[in-house]
C-alpha cells in the first residue's frame, strides 16, 4: 500500500489514515479509556470485550486513524469503524445509508479537532459512494459532547428510530438491557 492510498486527508494536524495491525493495541487502548472517561461503561460490562477487540472488526470492516503529534512524536489519538452499505456491522443504518460506529478520541487528545477530522473523513467517503443518501449513527444517551459535534456538523436526531439493546438480542433478560440508543442521521444527496 503506498502512502497515498493509505493516507485519506489531513485536517488541523490531524492526519486520517487506514488502521494497521499495529495500531491494534492503541486503538483498544483509546477506546477503552474514551469511554471510561466519559463514564459510559461500568467496568463489568461485557461490551468491553467487544469495543477492545480491534483485531476482529478490522477483518470484516474498514477501520480509520487519526494521528497526531505529540511531544513524545506521532500517537494514534482516535479512530472510527466504517460500516457502508451491506456491511455486517450496520445496526441502524437503512440502506441506502452509510453508517459509522466507535468513533473515539482518547481523553488526552480532546480539543484538538480529532472527532471532527475523523467525522469528516466518514462524510466524504459516504457522499463519494453512489446511492447512498445519508450517513446515519448510533450513540448513547450519556454522550452528550459527542452529540454536540454531530449536529455541529448537521446530523438530525431521528428520536424515531431510537432502540434498545434487547431489539438486537432477543430474549436479553430486562435487567441487562441498555438504552435507549439514540440515532442521528446526516442527510448527503
Amino acid at each position: 500500500m503506498t502512502a497515498q492510498e493509505e493516507t485519506t486527508g489531513r485536517e488541523h494536524g490531524v492526519r486520517i489514515r487506514r488502521l494497521r495491525p499495529e495500531d491494534h493495541d492503541a486503538v483498544s487502548e483509546l477506546i477503552l479509556a474514551a469511554y471510561d472517561a466519559g463514564g459510559h461503561l461500568e467496568e463489568e460490562d461485557t461490551y468491553r470485550a467487544i469495543l477492545a477487540d480491534v483485531a476482529s472488526r478490522a477483518e470484516v470492516a474498514e477501520i480509520l486513524v487519526a494521528e497526531v503529534d505529540t511531544d513524545a512524536g506521532p500517537r494514534v489519538g482516535g479512530s472510527v469503524v466504517l460500516a457502508p452499505p451491506g456491511s455486517p456491522l450496520q445496526e441502524t443504518a437503512r440502506e441506502d445509508e452509510y453508517e459509522f460506529r466507535m468513533l473515539a478520541v482518547h481523553p488526552d487528545l480532546h480539543r484538538r479537532g480529532i472527532g471532527r477530522a475523523l467525522l469528516a473523513a466518514v462524510v466524504e467517503r459516504a457522499r463519494a459512494m453512489e446511492g447512498v443518501r445519508g450517513v446515519a449513527l448510533t450513540t448513547m444517551e450519556s454522550m452528550v459532547e459527542a452529540h454536540r459535534l454531530y449536529e455541529a456538523a448537521g446530523f438530525v436526531r431521528t428520536p424515531e428510530r431510537d432502540w434498545m439493546l434487547s431489539a438486537l438480542l432477543p430474549g436479553l433478560p430486562p435487567e441487562e438491557d441498555k438504552g435507549p440508543f439514540i440515532v442521528y442521521v446526516l442527510p448527503v444527496d
